[in-house]
């Protein structure tokens, strides 16, 4: 009997309780701690529009800007500003449209006499009504044609006159059909924020591709921190739930945050995973305390 002893103190090691993991309540502690990262609610990079190099970079990290600020003057990188520049000089395009308008209502104007006078003649008996028919049917195929023309004329100027209005933005004042382009164009903010990254490359003298991102503005009041929650727990958070906040990085700090935004599907579905679901919450940030990226440490208490 002496090999019993070592399986039954191994199906004894089998039946003992496995340690719950990071995070998940038990019977000895009923709240739930979870640890997260701050993020901001709106973060914009803000993109170029054209090959550039820069003049002047106008703001910092931490600077509070306004909708439409300015935050970067540049000019043009000099393939660009031939492109642009051809561009506005050229504008809608629509001479030959419009010549071709000219001709086809000289071409209706004869049409239109020749149809009145085969209708005199044929109502006189003296002229074939099936030729007086063919030409009511060539003025009508002539008036269908020089209205689409138009509409092209029309179309096409709308798309220009929309550009011109884009460029204004882009350069501050407004842009004509056929002038020069301004000198100097600025990059200013899609929202009121604050920056929160300058790409270390932004220079006066750096060379910008066009989609390049060189600034980033987020709105940082509030701020948002995102969790994974464990399934067991997830049925005990519910929206407009609080928790307090702990910062470590501010001395561990408290903080109440509310939850605004529960996930209804797990973060990995795989079957043999446990299920974890993202619990976003809401945190005030008046006095700009809280950046983003700072670790937290999130108690769930009761609901409101």
């Amino acid at each position: 009997m002496p090999q019993a002893a070592p399986l039954l103190l191994s199906l004894a090691f089998l039946c003992l309780p496995f340690a719950m993991p990071a995070g998940v309540s038990s019977a000895e502690n009923p709240s739930t701690i979870l640890t997260g990262k701050i993020v901001t609610t709106v973060t914009r990079a803000v993109p170029m529009p054209f090959n550039s190099i820069v003049n002047e970079v106008l703001v910092k990290p931490g600077d509070a800007v306004a909708k439409d600020a300015p935050l970067m003057r540049y000019h043009l990188q000099e393939e660009a500003e031939r492109i642009l520049q051809r561009e506005v000089t050229t504008g809608a395009d629509t001479e030959e449209t419009r010549s071709q308008v000219l001709n086809m209502e000289r071409q209706l104007a004869e049409t239109i006499a020749q149809r009145n006078k085969a209708q005199q003649l044929a109502a006189s008996g003296l002229g074939s009504r099936q030729a007086s028919t063919r030409l009511e049917d060539d003025v009508r195929s002539l008036k269908q044609r020089i209205d689409l023309l138009n509409a092209a004329i029309r179309k096409r100027e709308s798309i220009f006159a929309d550009r011109l209005k884009e460029l204004e933005g882009y350069f501050g004042v407004p842009v004509k059909a056929g002038e020069q382009l301004p000198p100097m164009l600025t990059l200013t903010s899609p929202i009121q924020g604050h920056v929160l990254s300058l790409n270390g490359a932004v220079n006066p003298g750096a060379l910008l591709n066009a989609g390049a991102t060189p600034i980033q503005v987020g709105q940082l009041d509030p701020v948002l921190i995102q969790v994974h929650v464990y399934e067991a727990e997830i049925a005990g958070i519910g929206l407009g739930d609080t928790a307090t906040v702990e910062v470590p990085s501010l001395g561990d700090k408290n903080f109440t945050a509310v939850v605004t935004e529960i996930s209804w599907i797990s973060t990995d579905m795989n079957v043999s995973n446990p299920s974890y679901y993202m619990v976003e919450l809401q945190v005030p940030n008046h006095d700009l305390e809280l950046k983003p990226g700072f670790k937290t440490v999130v108690h769930f208490g009761g609901r409101k």
